[in-house]
């Protein structure tokens, strides 16, 4: 089967709608459904490995869940524990954001949406500098290991103080690269860019909306039933 390209809109809209309808609807249909929704994008995007994370993840915290509900004790930590497993569908769909599509894509994907030019800066930057975190952040561990120094329960405040306060440092070096570079490529300019990306909705992009939609609906009329 051939991976299929979703427009990255379509990711967006779906994680901005999807975690606002535990307000409107019943938490255990929404939680089926998304794990059921997001599962099948994953096969149909041919992120059959991530599909299997995914799982993972999900089936380690649904575990996790019901251990700690059969004590009085610890059901307060199954009920942070749930909000956190109702989100994993959400939180996997935007793994794809962050890994699968390049500044350029976002950024032409989402000038179609006519949104402020200073909207679509922040969010492709905001997407794009997790996964660069990650990378700072692992340069950080090793040049901590090389010094021999390594995170230490006895002393969990100095130890966090080595990594974070470099990560610190970094995030206001790399804003300030980021600014720089965006600058030199013209983003601030008045008119619209050209892309060598063009990001339109296609029928599928267009079919995946009404099949999320349909599920909400479905949720409402669920919710009525009961």
């Amino acid at each position: 089967m051939k991976a299929v390209k979703i427009n990255p809109i379509v990711l967006i809209i779906i994680n901005i709608i999807a975690p606002s309808m535990y307000i409107f609807m019943s938490g255990k249909y929404l939680q089926i459904y998304l794990l059921v929704f997001a599962s099948a994008l994953f096969i149909l995007m041919g992120r059959f490995k991530r599909l299997a994370g995914f799982w993972v993840v999900y089936a380690l915290m649904m575990g996790l869940y019901y251990l700690t509900m059969q004590s009085k004790g610890t059901e307060f930590l199954g009920l942070f524990i749930i909000v956190i497993v109702q989100s994993v569908p959400c939180i996997a769909l935007a793994t794809i954001l962050v890994t699968k599509y390049n500044s350029a894509q976002l950024l032409s994907a989402l000038e179609t949406m006519h949104i402020p030019r200073v909207l679509v800066v922040a969010v492709t930057i905001t997407l794009k500098y997790i996964p660069t975190f990650r990378r700072e952040f692992s340069y950080i561990t090793e040049s901590m290991r090389l010094r021999g120094i390594g995170f230490t329960w006895k002393q969990p405040v100095k130890s966090f103080q080595y990594f974070i306060v470099p990560q610190l440092f970094r995030c206001a070096a790399l804003a300030e690269e980021v600014t720089a570079a965006g600058l030199v490529k013209g983003i601030d300019a008045p008119m619209r860019r050209t892309s060598y990306y063009e990001e339109k909705v296609t029928f599928i992009d267009a079919l995946v909306l009404i099949v999320f939609a349909a599920g909400l609906a479905g949720g409402f009329v669920w919710k009525q039933m009961l």
